[in-house]
C-alpha cells in the first residue's frame, strides 16, 4: 500500500531529486520515495550514531590511560633494573660484593664457590665490631627504596594503583 504526499520544495531540491532519479534509473516518484526513506532512516539512526561516537571517545580516553600506565610501568621497571644491580653490601662468608638482585632475588652469594645465604645481611648485629659485610644505613635505605619500587610496580601491573583507577 502506498500513500501520496504533496509537498512544495525549493528549486535546488527538485533539481537534485531529478538528477538522482535520472542517474539511478528511477521515476521522480521512486526517487522521492527512496530519498525520503533514506533520510528518515538516517534521522532515526542519529541517536545510535551519537551513542557510538560517545563510546569511541570514551574508549580513546581509556586507551590513552592504559598507554600512560604502560609507560609508567616500563620506566619503573627500567629504574628497578638499574638499581637492583648496584652493590648493597658484602657476603658475610667470603666478603664479595653483593647486589640488590643477589640479596632480594637469589638470596645467595654471587660467587659460585661460596653460595652462602644472604639472609643475615637483612638482620645486622647491633655491635659495631660485628657489622663487617652488613648493609650500612645508606645501603639499607637504597634497598628499601628498590623494594618499595618493586612493590609499586606489582601494584600498578595488577591494576590496583596509578592513573586515577580504571
Amino acid at each position: 500500500m502506498s500513500q501520496t504526499i504533496y509537498a512544495r520544495v525549493p528549486d535546488h531540491v527538485k533539481e537534485a531529486t531529478d538528477a538522482y532519479a535520472t542517474s539511478s534509473g528511477l521515476t521522480l516518484a521512486g526517487a522521492v520515495s527512496e530519498l525520503l526513506d533514506r533520510g528518515l532512516q538516517a534521522a532515526s539512526d542519529a541517536d545510535s550514531v551519537s551513542e557510538l561516537q560517545h563510546t569511541v571517545s570514551a574508549l580513546k580516553i581509556e586507551v590513552e590511560k592504559h598507554r600512560e600506565r604502560e609507560q609508567m610501568i616500563a620506566s619503573a621497571n627500567q629504574a628497578l633494573a638499574q638499581r637492583v644491580t648496584r652493590p648493597v653490601g658484602n657476603c658475610p662468608a667470603c666478603g664479595s660484593a653483593v647486589s640488590g638482585q643477589d640479596l632480594l632475588i637469589t638470596g645467595r652469594c654471587p660467587r659460585a664457590d661460596c653460595g652462602v645465604s644472604l639472609t643475615p645481611l637483612l638482620d645486622p648485629p647491633l655491635h659495631d665490631e660485628q657489622k663487617k659485610g652488613f648493609l650500612n644505613d645508606g645501603d639499607f635505605k637504597l634497598l628499601l627504596g628498590a623494594l618499595g619500587l618493586a612493590l609499586g610496580i606489582a601494584l600498578i601491573s595488577q591494576g590496583g594503583g596509578g592513573g586515577g583507577g580504571g
